[in-house]
């Protein structure tokens, strides 16, 4: 299967307090067409009971280079851009309908069997379908480790609640960015152009998590680090790296 395209609306839910798509609203875009792509490809959120499998999404890498408002239509396109074991790597574009480039992005999944909880042993025929497409967005390659930095400053605490869980019965990825948001100091503006997200250990249910916050000491680098953890195992979840 060649670029898979599709055309989405920028909702309400999708922008912010200045009605310009928001980073939340862009990833929930991607989150949506690698789900329809995977199901054109045989494995969706519909067919998890009959597959075994559940796609679980361990890095996000975002760039934002304009914003559109409410009500815009936007182009979206993925395609497989590598593959490594169990690993499955896919891309992203977002364009408008001037072709003007709003976002790219690229990310790193691996089918998890929901009866062992375990990464999924895939078969050649498996992974055949997704065929990659030899074509990167970024000259480098996602970091799929970010580092915790050793002088974070704790912030606040939250209990995750039953609206924060996803299909899988953990809390959705998209709402790890929700958290590193609470995290920033108020006068910050969450309207970053580079966004970097590292998914560890999931979290559920009733779990108390910890935001730890980190600034750049680099002069005039506005780069962000927020840490979230266990309370009481300080087992760490994600990282979330926020730059302009």
């Amino acid at each position: 299967m060649d670029i898979y395209s599709k055309k989405f609306e920028v909702t309400l839910s999708d922008v912010g307090e200045n009605n310009e798509l928001s980073n939340k609203g862009i990833l929930r875009f991607l989150q949506e067409i690698a789900c329809i792509h995977s199901g054109l490809c045989g494995s969706s959120p519909n067919n998890v009971e009959e597959t075994g499998i559940a796609w679980i999404v361990l890095n996000w890498k975002l760039h934002v280079f304009y914003r559109p408002r409410w009500n815009t239509t936007l182009i979206v396109k993925t395609w497989p851009s590598n593959q490594k074991f169990v690993s499955f790597y896919r891309d992203f574009e977002i364009i408008d309908e001037n072709n003007n480039l709003v976002a790219t992005a690229t990310s790193k999944w691996i089918p998890l069997d929901i009866h062992s909880h375990s990464f999924a042993k895939v078969s050649p025929e498996f992974s055949s379908r997704y065929q990659v497409i030899d074509k990167h967005v970024f000259s480098e390659p996602i970091k799929e480790k970010l580092a915790e930095p050793e002088n974070s400053a704790f912030m606040k605490e939250y209990v995750v609640l039953q609206r924060d869980l996803d299909t899988n019965h953990h809390v959705n990825n998209l709402n790890y960015l929700d958290f590193a948001y609470e995290a920033l100091p108020v006068n910050i503006p969450n309207n970053f152009t580079d966004v970097e997200i590292m998914y560890k250990n999931e979290a559920k249910l009733d779990d108390v998590l910890e935001m730890y916050y980190y600034k750049s000491d680099i002069p005039n680098d506005n780069e962000y680090t927020i840490t979230i953890k266990n309370k009481f195992t300080d087992e760490l979840h994600s990282i979330v790296k926020l730059k302009n």
